[in-house]
């Protein structure tokens, strides 16, 4: 129940810039592939699926239990990644996140989209969850996992484990590359296709 409760939350909750930062606070950082230690390094692959479509046009079509590919970059919401249990969020690579507007420090949470259209978010955030051979969720941050944090291209093979039709896309990876960040010159920079 919590895990359904905390990927609602994740699929549903706000998205907004910051201008500011509050005094004596610091802007999130991602942690590095360094600082977390993959506990499910066998989900992680050097090799780039040939072929990926974009997320979204995979969740127009894709049903419970279909077995999907797609390319996606890390990030949709503020809170990216859950603490405690190996899910995190992902958005299509063609909405346009806040680092790839035209102004130098747009926004200081540019993973989270806050630019970007409320339908064209729903259409194009997925869920993405780390699961052991039971099917159970891994009880550790995906944060670092592999090389994953906000803004970094990943291409997803896995099981639609959940879906419906108010935007919820819930995949249990099975294999996940990670690639590099898109620069303002090159939106597909990183992404390995």
């Amino acid at each position: 129940m919590f895990l359904r409760f905390a990927l609602a939350l994740t699929l549903t909750g706000l998205v907004a810039c910051e201008e500011k930062t509050p005094p004596g606070a610091t802007p999130a950082t991602p942690v590095s592939a360094e600082a977390a230690p993959s506990t499910a390094p066998q989900l992680f692959t050097t090799t780039r699926p040939a072929n990926a479509a974009n997320l979204a046009s995979i969740k127009t079509t894709a049903q419970t239990g279909d077995t999907v590919t797609f390319l996606a970059r890390v990030g949709g919401k503020r809170k990216t990644f859950i603490d405690g249990v190996a899910v995190f969020v992902v958005a299509d690579p063609d909405l346009t996140s806040c680092e790839l507007m035209g102004e130098e420090d747009h926004c200081r949470i540019p993973w989270d989209y806050c630019c970007e259209d409320n339908d064209a978010l729903t259409a194009g955030l997925a869920t993405i969850r780390l699961v052991d051979k039971d099917g159970a969720v891994l009880k550790t941050s995906a944060e670092g996992q592999g090389g994953l944090e906000p803004l970094k291209f990943i291409v997803v093979e896995g099981i639609v484990s959940d879906r419906n039709d108010d935007g919820l896309f819930v995949v249990d990876a099975g294999s996940i590359w990670v690639g590099g960040k898109p620069s303002r010159a090159d939106r597909m920079g990183g992404s390995g296709g």
